[in-house]
């Protein structure tokens, strides 16, 4: 005689959970969290909601004398050090020119016409450090590039070829603000000088010395922005404004902190600075200066970036600079030597934001003429004899960047009970790798290249689950995964 013995089973109910868009990268606490928004990403753009490529950079194009089609061009150097744009009018051609000037591995200025064919002029100009650049003009109509640094002479390039100007002072930063040049001085206790005498013939008779007191560490660098000129030190803004027929400075200090600002990162874009600090991103508007909350800030900050480079550029703030991503994943530059591992990418409208990982950038800097607008870079590693222009194809010189996208973790609502994932249904467009991951189970699934929706049946186990999606192709788009999930009671 067989007996019947009933076994007690959890009752479960099934979820279908559905990705209408991947959301924005949050910053709050996990659970608060929806699993279709991010803890960490990569070299992924989901401002439109799906999954799809970053930023990248290409070997820089531009056109010719003879063709307005943008063809690339080798410099021919070993190492670039540092770079310049500048327009310059040519008072005795009457023509604008447009160049780019670099420092070489030799030490030595190169420069090349933006829109003429691609020779490249050597100068006379020999350094033993690299040195500081701004553009003045002099004798009231002579546009003219200057390069500073504390052991050289100051050397100005115009029409005329170049030239040493020893009655100019060594200067960190310089700029036009009304009819008078200001510039900063080199040295422990820099000055800022001013003057309205011509810059070529610079008397120090009558050159004026700005009284400031209160100054929070050296003078930097210093920025011209509507009616007032800004002051920036190693822990604060100071606004300068000219009055009296004495050309007396006023001051206002808008701007004091602790944490030390990178001047390598201050941009101007329209009425706004930007700039980075030992303790976040921050933006000058105006006569206030805000904080802008970034859930990365943390990442950004966890280590030193006196190597940081940060502009301005079709609305948003790019900034190249040493990121803590917190993982044992190696991207691109992190396999050997490297100085910055990232570009963090702020669009200064939406307050959205990207990040690309494993370029070591040098420094950024833009073109921006009537034909050509360009965000340009120099790098370290391998790509350190090349000037590149930025991409939105996620590739490094026709390298896939890897990409990574990891969601928060999640209860699905049901915060303590048992559940199960069993299915999940994704379309790629590109192949790559998801991972479904729970408190100690994890199963990878392998995805095709295919444009059609791929269902995996599945089987992890948790309380707590999250989602990463792993890609190294060209052109992904990822969109519209669905989970299925059993909730037991």
């Amino acid at each position: 005689m067989f007996y019947r013995k009933n076994f007690a089973t959890k009752d479960s109910k099934s979820l279908k959970l559905r990705f209408n868009k991947f959301d924005e990268w949050k910053g709050e606490d996990d659970a608060k969290l929806e699993i279709n928004q991010t803890k960490n990403c990569y070299n992924f753009s989901f401002c439109k909601g799906a999954l799809t490529p970053s930023y990248g950079f290409e070997q820089l194009a531009l056109p010719s004398t003879q063709s307005d089609a943008h063809t690339t061009f080798n410099i021919g150097a070993t190492e670039i050090l540092k770079a310049w744009y500048f327009p310059m009018y040519e008072s005795y051609s009457g023509e604008d020119k447009h160049y780019v000037f670099y420092l070489a591995q030799d030490m030595t200025i190169y420069f090349f016409n933006v829109h003429e064919d691609k020779f490249m002029y050597e100068s006379d100009a020999t350094f033993t450090e690299i040195p500081t650049g701004a553009a003045f003009r002099i004798n009231s109509d002579n546009d003219t590039m200057f390069f500073a640094s504390s052991a050289d002479q100051t050397v100005g390039l115009n029409g005329l070829g170049f030239q040493t100007y020893e009655n100019i002072p060594k200067f960190v930063s310089g700029c036009w603000y009304g009819p008078y040049l200001f510039l900063l001085t080199i040295g422990d206790n820099n000055e800022l000088q001013y003057s309205r005498q011509r810059i070529d013939i610079w008397n120090f008779d009558n050159v004026k010395t700005a009284e400031l007191p209160d100054i929070r560490g050296g003078m930097t660098q210093l920025v011209a922005l509507k009616d007032y000129l800004y002051l920036f030190t190693n822990f604060g803004i100071t606004r300068l404004s000219l009055y009296s027929t004495n050309a007396d400075v006023a001051e206002t200090h808008i701007y004091h902190s602790t944490s030390y600002i990178y001047p390598q990162s201050i941009a101007k874009s329209g009425e706004e600075i930007m700039f980075f600090a030992d303790d976040g991103l921050y933006r000058l508007k105006g006569s206030g200066v805000e904080k802008i909350e970034l859930p990365i800030i943390a990442n950004m900050t966890a280590n030193a970036n006196n190597d940081c480079s940060g502009v301005c550029f079709d609305g948003k703030y790019f900034l190249a600079c040493k990121y803590d991503f917190g993982d044992s994943q190696t991207v691109g530059c992190e396999s050997g030597t490297y100085v910055n591992n990232a570009m963090v990418v702020y669009d200064m409208t939406t307050e959205e934001f990207e990040v690309v990982r494993g370029i070591d950038i040098r420094q950024l800097f833009t073109i921006q003429t009537p034909k050509v607008k360009k965000l340009c870079a120099l790098f370290r590693g391998e790509k350190k004899g090349l000037i590149g222009q930025l991409t939105h194809d996620g590739l490094f010189f026709g390298t896939p960047l890897a990409k990574q996208w990891n969601s928060a973790q999640t209860d699905f609502g049901y915060a303590g009970n048992d559940k199960c994932v069993t299915e999940v249904v994704v379309r790629p467009h590109t192949q790559g790798t998801l991972t479904i991951s729970a408190e100690t189970q994890s199963q990878q699934l392998q995805i095709a290249d295919s444009d059609l929706s791929q269902r995996f049946r599945v089987r992890v186990f948790g309380k707590v689950f999250s989602l990463s999606f792993d890609c190294q192709q060209t052109a992904p788009h990822i969109s519209c995964p669905q989970i299925t999930v059993e909730v037991f009671s």
